[in-house]
């Protein structure tokens, strides 16, 4: 379920401008962030997912934890 929670979550963020807005933040560039945002506006999400889709194609490594790449959501 949570591939599917995750691409509807992407498809919400990229016909929303102020949510897009709100996950370019430097507090949303956190994988962590970003999943516990996703879950606060209905959406069944945790990090993994993210970093799990697609090969990682959303998700830089970094110091021993995730973030997500700039317009990520165009990236899903």
């Amino acid at each position: 379920m949570s591939a599917e929670a995750l691409a509807a979550f992407i498809a919400v963020v990229r016909q929303d401008p102020g949510l897009q807005q709100a996950m370019a933040t430097a507090a949303a560039a956190d994988v962590d962030a970003v999943a516990v945002h996703g879950r606060e506006v209905g959406f069944d999400v945790v990090s993994r997912d993210f970093v799990d889709h697609n090969g990682g194609a959303l998700v830089e490594y970094e110091d021993e934890d995730y973030f997500l790449k700039a317009s990520w959501w165009t990236l899903g």
